[in-house]
């Protein structure tokens, strides 16, 4: 059963590339085809061809080649070589028409696949997805501890969010403080708290002993400075800085310069509240994780406290009882204590989705722009880029996890990616097109064909090389961290 529905995942990540693909090329298609420019070939796919068709009295071949991550419209006039026996006017070549109608076919790839982006988003938003919008709402198992120590499903419970920055794997990581109390084998001489990973947390109905750390506890000033991030919902997150003051913070972006780092905070409300404030807070005698301590789980058993929270006036929460309960640690894992992530369902309407999807559109095409510009102004940023097999474990991983409606959310935002990326003035791209065009019709000069010809292939090959290393880098990542599993 996995291997087929490993099989199923493949066959859905290529039938999806290949939408991206067939869109993108039809609108170049579409266009030329409007403007009457003579079109030889559209191809799904490059390399060796696999399958063709021409119907009879038609112009344009249609075809199928062996690598399917990429393809193109042969048109009249790109140096391209016309069939033996067949005579085109000169009005039909792509180079003869009004330089308007040219940027036009140029940018009509990239409108096609934002087009296909909103599509999907709506489609995306409009399918009932599972979210939560409390991070700190829980779900209970009704034979667990938690349950037997009186917590319940969708209680809200007191959880602190703690952010630090890793120096060792150089990422910031996020988590839940439960408390400061844990007491190991009836030994309470050290004070130690519980930690959740947030960062490992998904949108499943996980059960938090998986991600259970225990860390040692030090007075916050001897760890560092304290920022106490607010959202406009006002939920906090508490940043842990170790020894150094921010040079400058960003507050819409929730970023600031630290030495040659650029930090950003973790939004534990996925975007739906803005941030209002990063401030600086005291912490004299506070006790909080030290997270360069953690506890390897080699006791037998521990006794946890977790503050449960109550509405109070107006459905405000208030602090509520404390639930304590013990769990037991074998093989290095905790075992099961019957605490989850509560989900809630939620559906948008057909108006509230469509308005979400251009916000969806413009927030993923920001997001992008920036992250393009990382590439030049951050060499770490390249450590998180990847290849086409990235992209195949990734949107697969987000369909077997999150479901349909976050896996067409994903292909949307790749979409996207496409449009952008192809936007670039690089030679093999449609913005260097686009580019020459206007160069063309601002100089009203044509640059020789041969010269065009010779940078578009060394561009081409570039992004070839770009291709296979990011491929080579996808195969190492992915297979090292398969052997390890």
């Amino acid at each position: 059963m996995d291997i087929l529905m490993t099989i199923l995942y493949i066959l859905l990540f290529l039938v999806f590339l290949s939408v991206l693909i067939i869109v993108h090329e039809l609108g170049h298609l579409a266009m030329a085809k409007a403007f009457k420019v003579y079109c030889l070939e559209y191809s799904i796919g490059m390399g060796p061809l696999l399958f063709k068709r021409k119907r009879k009295g038609g112009e344009t071949q249609f075809s199928i080649r062996a690598i399917p991550f990429g393809g193109y419209v042969s048109m009249y006039g790109e140096g391209v070589e016309l069939p033996e026996g067949v005579e085109v006017p000169p009005e039909r070549s792509l180079n003869n028409i009004k330089w308007w109608k040219r940027a036009i076919i140029m940018v009509a790839g990239v409108t096609m696949n934002a087009v296909l982006a909103i599509t999907f988003f709506f489609i995306s938003n409009c399918i009932p997805q599972q979210t939560y919008d409390y991070i700190n709402q829980i779900s209970i198992s009704e034979t667990s501890a938690a349950y037997a120590a009186g917590l319940r499903s969708q209680d809200y419970i007191k959880l602190e969010n703690w952010q630090y920055y890793d120096d060792v794997a150089g990422v910031q990581r996020t988590y839940f403080l439960a408390d400061i109390d844990t007491t190991f084998d009836g030994n309470d001489s050290v004070k130690y708290a519980t930690c959740f990973n947030y960062a490992n947390l998904s949108y499943k109905n996980t059960d938090f002993a998986n991600f259970t750390y225990i860390y040692e506890t030090k007075n916050a000033n001897d760890l560092g400075g304290v920022y106490l991030v607010t959202y406009e919902n006002g939920g906090t997150v508490r940043f842990l800085l170790r020894n150094e003051t921010p040079e400058t913070i960003d507050y819409a972006s929730g970023t600031w310069k630290n030495g040659s780092e650029t930090l950003k905070v973790q939004d534990p409300y996925q975007g739906q509240y803005k941030i209002q404030s990063i401030e600086k807070i005291p912490m004299e005698g506070k006790l909080v994780p030290d997270f360069s301590k953690y506890v390897t789980p080699t006791f037998t058993n521990a006794n946890i406290h977790i503050t449960t929270r109550v509405p109070g006036e107006d459905n405000k929460l208030v602090d509520g009882d404390v639930a304590s309960f013990n769990i037991q640690q074998k093989d290095g894992a905790i075992s099961s204590y019957g605490c989850s992530l509560y989900l809630r369902t939620i559906q948008l309407n057909p108006g509230q989705a469509f308005v979400k999807s251009f916000q969806d559109f413009g927030e993923s095409s920001v997001l992008l722009v920036r992250a393009i510009g990382d590439l030049f102004t951050k060499p770490n940023a390249w450590k998180d880029t990847g290849g086409i097999i990235a992209v195949a474990f990734e949107t697969t991983g987000v369909l077997q996890n999150f479901g349909f409606a976050k896996f067409l959310y994903v292909w949307a935002f790749i979409s996207v990616n496409l449009a952008v990326f192809n936007l670039l003035p690089f030679p093999g791209l449609d913005g260097w097109q686009l580019l020459v065009t206007f160069i063309e019709a601002g100089t009203r000069k044509k640059i020789p064909e041969k010269v065009k010809n010779i940078v578009s292939l060394i561009g081409l090959g570039l992004l070839l090389l770009l291709m296979g290393a990011l491929v080579v880098k996808d195969i190492a990542r992915y297979f090292f961290m398969v052997v390890h599993l």
